[in-house]
């Protein structure tokens, strides 16, 4: 848990000066607990939030009770999106917590004084860099896992959210290599086996199938995030397509066992990619706090794959994230 900085000390005054707030917020103690009410007061002398709570009881906090995250919710609260020096620091405070997207949105309200706008962006600057980083880090320890998926997710966040970053081109490079090796080991044994039926009823079904791959590895590997939400929505499209060609195989030939065999085991390979594309859209969805969008792409995967642990996951992190008003990558 990253302490509270002394240069984010200094925004607490001002908000002891601001109203106190009127909807209910939550807050994380750094022992784990979550309470629900609203900041009244702050005493920057001793350091302590004066918090009411919505079960109607007034407590007091000191910022060392808060993990550093509360405290930024809090604050982002009270501090007025016009004052630019105090917009600025906290900035860079949700930047060293973690809160990247949160720290891009402050940094421009921060950027609408000209005064700050020079040192804004050098600030920016250095907020790509840490992001960048991040995901990277986490891409590779990923990797060392054999969690392709997960080492996919964290590189298209560096494409797609951070292309102006010197690490993207790297991020760009690793993840054609991760899917192009993994997409290729999926269906290698299938297509050696159902090679005729690929060349006949299922030749228009694997066309849509290899297309989806594209449009994934696109979606994956895009400019910013608007690109590869439209590259994944056009590769559900052809998933949905093949599983209706797999669905007429399968009545037309129900009583031919090889045939049933082979284009079952394709519908479970069709399925588990459109799983993967949901659930790409849901964490795209969610770093920009689209969390009703991000919910139904969970919900989504689910339907397809009710016992799907990255789904479960996923959208218990969507919950979280709209509960807390917090995105953490």
């Amino acid at each position: 848990m990253r302490p509270v900085s002394n240069a984010f000390r200094s925004l607490l005054l001002l908000a002891a000066l601001a109203a106190p707030l009127a909807a209910s917020e939550t807050i994380k103690l750094k022992s784990g607990a979550v309470v629900k009410g609203r900041a009244t007061a702050y005493d920057s002398e001793k350091e302590v939030l004066s918090y009411h709570t919505d079960d109607g009881k007034d407590v007091r906090y000191t910022m060392d009770q808060l993990d550093s995250r509360s405290v930024y919710l809090v604050y982002a609260s009270v501090i007025p999106k016009d004052n630019a020096k105090g917009q600025l620091q906290l900035a860079n405070f949700a930047r060293d917590a973690g809160l990247y997207e949160h720290a891009a949105r402050r940094y421009g309200y921060a950027a609408e004084d000209p005064q700050y706008k020079e040192q804004v962006e050098k600030e920016r600057i250095v907020l790509r860099n840490k992001a960048a980083d991040y995901c990277l880090q986490n891409a590779r320890a990923a990797q060392g896992k054999g969690d392709a998926k997960e080492a996919q997710k964290w590189l298209s966040i560096v494409t797609t959210r951070l292309p102006d970053s010197p690490q993207a081109a790297e991020a760009s490079a690793l993840l054609d290599q991760t899917f192009a090796r993994e997409a290729n080991a999926r269906d290698d044994e299938l297509e050696q086996k159902y090679e005729s039926l690929l060349q006949k009823d299922l030749k228009r079904g694997k066309q849509k199938y290899d297309d989806m791959l594209e449009l994934t590895r696109k979606g994956l590997t895009a400019r910013n995030s608007s690109q590869a939400e439209n590259h994944w929505e056009n590769a559900i499209q052809d998933g949905e397509d093949v599983l209706k060609e797999i669905d007429k195989l399968l009545k037309k030939y129900s009583d031919d066992e090889r045939v049933v065999e082979g284009a079952s085991r394709y519908r479970d390979l069709t399925v588990q990619q459109l799983v993967e594309l949901h659930l790409h859209l849901a964490s795209s969805y969610t770093t920009s706090s689209s969390f009703k969008k991000a919910t139904k792409e969970a919900n989504a995967a689910l339907a397809l794959d009710p016992q799907n642990a990255q789904a479960l996951s996923q959208r218990a992190r969507i919950e979280q994230a709209a509960n807390e008003g917090l995105i953490d990558w």
